[in-house]
């Protein structure tokens, strides 16, 4: 099949291909909706006595795979307030998970626990791509020497700083190298059509006075060679807070902000990342350090190559903290992938009642006048989702159109598969409708027999509705003709379109 005819999975948070539009037509965002689960849980065991985080959540063969972070109890408060285990969990339909005794590591010191070996905190895995060696690799933030017994395996070695590791079951890690030493926090992720690998690290950057946990980006095409990074200062910054951050920070009672997570999809050429925004106050650090106090919320932004990106307009949150008393009410961080399943995307994520930091002073010690026992059970997994490719719409009270031409803006056009001649619509339409035109891009018209009042109208709420028409097939377009959408909207929204699949 030639090149030309790849798919089309076009959603509407990107709008850097619409050509024309009237102007009745508004763009609007969704958010994610939360949804109760039984998640791993803390009490009643040690090793993870503190707290749940950090999910990353593969679904196959009718098991859903969780990957996460735990902290044991603490005994004392000269101990490191960052002791980070990595845990798994498995689960029949995402929301009652169970902790398997997987018999790897720690069986003498904490009997039928769900501990991996790795020496930290996992922060992504990747699936492998064609050809690689390991069907998953991972990254692990590793902040203390292995602890004997526990973490001393997979090769694991007395060092600081981002670990990549390979597996081939999910269970059984091997170390492979130190990617590079800065930050606590990460994400990784595969990116299947372009044949690489990214890696999101938090770095600590500048803005107006303050440091901020900010974000770049390194690539690798094996899994184990990596670039954009040369060392501090010299890789490709992709996430750092601005004027326009803190503006919004104070408007929710704080001073600064910065940003302690990020996780990366893709859905057609579009790479989208749900990012969580840290809100930060008193009492900020006057020195090259991190600032611990502070809520968070998270929000998408999105590019075109994985490397710069941009915001929707007015940075509006996608998902918010819970209300007061819930286990989300104080702090909540993405966890590390978006799980597309049947009909919806899920986001699994950490959260805690209480506001980050809340347990340690301004130099991340252990707060004496807070018992250390009520730090147990205080940090867990949550899941937010919402229906397929509805992240944004295009919305319409009365009647409006508006045209997606790729080549209007040097963007390949669109031409119809022969083998595949399909065309399918995400829409809302409950008391109107939405019809769609094929327009010839270069005399700029409709195609005969494709024009509006040739569209059979679709109305109704649909995450896949296909676009037909009264007298002709999408495959009577010649294939090698230029074409470009325009649709008509009349008391409804889309969210997006796929193109030949």
């Amino acid at each position: 099949m030639k090149e030309t005819f790849k798919s089309r999975r076009h959603v509407f948070v990107d709008l850097d291909t619409m050509s024309e539009w009237d102007t009745n037509v508004v763009q609007r965002f969704s958010k994610a909706q939360k949804v109760p689960i039984e998640g791993p849980v803390t009490s009643g065991t040690e090793w993870d006595a503190r707290c749940s985080e950090y999910p990353i959540v593969f679904y196959k063969d009718g098991i859903y795979r969780m990957w996460y972070c735990v902290q044991p109890g603490a005994k004392s408060y000269s101990e490191n307030a960052d002791h980070l285990y990595t845990a798994y969990a498995e689960s029949t339909d995402g929301i009652r998970w169970k902790k398997p005794d997987l018999k790897i590591t720690a069986q003498d010191i904490w009997p039928k626990n769900n501990l991996l070996a790795l020496p930290g905190a996992i922060q992504g895995i990747g699936k492998g791509l064609p050809g690689s060696k390991y069907k998953y690799y991972a990254i692990v933030i590793q902040i203390s020497p292995p602890e004997p017994g526990i973490t001393d395996k997979s090769g694991a070695i007395d060092e600081r700083g981002t670990i990549l590791f390979g597996s081939n079951d999910g269970f059984q890690w091997q170390r492979i190298k130190k990617i590079c030493g800065h930050g606590d926090c990460g994400n990784l992720f595969t990116d299947f059509p372009s044949g690489r690998y990214l890696l999101y690290q938090k770095v600590g950057l500048m803005h107006n006075m303050f440091a901020r946990r900010s974000f770049i980006v390194l690539e690798s095409k094996n899994g184990e060679n990596w670039t954009g990074y040369d060392g501090a200062l010299k890789w490709n910054e992709c996430f750092v807070p601005d004027d326009y951050d803190d503006l919004i920070a104070r408007q929710r009672g704080f001073l600064i902000t910065d940003f302690y997570g990020v996780t990366v999809h893709r859905v057609g050429d579009l790479y989208i990342a749900v990012q969580n925004v840290f809100c930060i106050g008193l009492p900020l650090r006057n020195n090259f350090a991190q600032n611990p106090s502070g809520f968070s919320y998270q929000r998408l932004a999105y590019s075109h190559n994985a490397y710069n990106w941009r915001y929707p307009a007015g940075r509006v949150p996608f998902l918010e903290l819970g209300e007061p008393g819930e286990f989300d009410s104080g702090y909540i961080c993405p966890g590390g992938n978006l799980l597309e399943k049947d009909d919806e995307v899920l986001l699994y994520y950490s959260g805690t009642p209480f506001m980050h930091g809340w347990c340690i002073d301004v130099n991340f010690r252990f707060r004496k006048d807070i018992p250390l026992e009520q730090q147990n059970n205080s940090y867990f997994i949550g899941l937010a989702k919402i229906p397929r490719d509805r992240y944004a719409s295009l919305y319409v009270t009365h009647r409006g159109r508006f045209s997606f031409d790729p080549s209007a803006s040097g963007v390949e056009p669109l031409k119809v598969n022969p083998e595949k001649p399909n065309f399918y619509v995400n829409v809302n339409c409950p008391q109107g409708y939405l019809k769609v035109a094929i327009m010839d891009a270069d005399a700029h018209k409709p195609v005969e027999g494709f024009d509006f009042e040739d569209c059979i109208p679709i109305t109704g709420n649909h995450l896949k509705a296909p676009v037909l028409f009264k007298k002709k097939k999408l495959a009577d377009i010649p294939p090698q003709k230029n074409v470009y959408l325009s649709f008509e909207l009349y008391r409804g929204e889309i969210f997006a379109y796929e193109w030949a699949v």
